[in-house]
């Protein structure tokens, strides 16, 4: 058999890096300030990110809606999905990463895309969530009510919501490098397993949904927002 000679064994492609450096953004928050602001986070939990950016995110698919304008709700998993505007996407490698290929990432609607969720958490969680995945925590306010459509028990699950802005009402305030910033998770979630503790069509605050079983939410997009000037 041949010896791969370009590019070297474990390293990214050309190609690939022209595709990341296409779609990096020529203000501050680029992929280079990103993976500084994570990994400090990262450090300050007590975590060391050992390897290389590409083995942990896949740029190409960064999306940034800072500067988007309010937009319709359309729907993923045929469940309605509202945009993050104003924060930005940094991609996690999530690409061939699950069992039954990348059906669950689609965006036209067609069979095995699942539903858009957000999910606010402390920071020193964020390394067990893009390793391992997202786990059962301990506090769960909703578990002893029903859900809204089906009436079914709640039980214990993952908390997450439609809503950015509910999510980052869980989302503290990091301080990196002289800005404030927030990170909150972009999950897919399979359809069929959302528990709705609220119904949110028509709702005007974040509605909570709850996800049973962790292998049913899937984290695929880390997103940033400034929060705001420090003032000296």
């Amino acid at each position: 058999g041949g010896r791969q000679t370009h590019p070297p064994a474990g390293e990214p492609h050309p190609w690939f890096l022209k595709r990341v450096a296409d779609r990096d953004s020529t203000d501050w928050l680029n992929n280079e300030f990103f993976f500084r602001a994570f990994s400090q986070v990262m450090h300050e939990s007590g975590h060391r990110v050992e390897g290389p950016v590409h083995d942990i995110f896949d740029f190409r698919w960064n999306q940034d809606f800072r500067n988007k304008g309010e937009v319709e709700p359309t729907l993923r998993g045929g469940v309605i999905y509202n945009e993050p505007v104003g924060w930005k996407k940094f991609a996690v490698r999530v690409m061939g990463r699950f069992e039954g290929g990348n059906s669950w990432l689609r965006l036209d609607g067609s069979p095995g895309e699942w539903a858009v969720a957000y999910h606010g958490t402390q920071v020193n969680a964020m390394p067990s969530i893009l390793t391992t995945g997202m786990r059962v925590g301990g506090r769960q306010a909703y578990k002893d009510f029903k859900d809204q459509r089906t009436g079914e028990h709640i039980g214990e699950g993952i908390y997450c919501t439609p809503s950015i802005k509910t999510a980052a009402e869980f989302s503290p305030v990091i301080l990196v490098e002289g800005r404030r910033l927030q990170f909150v998770f972009q999950c897919r979630v399979r359809p069929e397993a959302i528990k709705r503790i609220h119904e949110e069509v028509g709702r005007e605050s974040g509605a909570y949904w709850l996800i049973n079983d962790p292998a049913d939410i899937r984290p695929y997009g880390v997103l940033v927002r400034e929060a705001g000037a420090t003032t000296e």
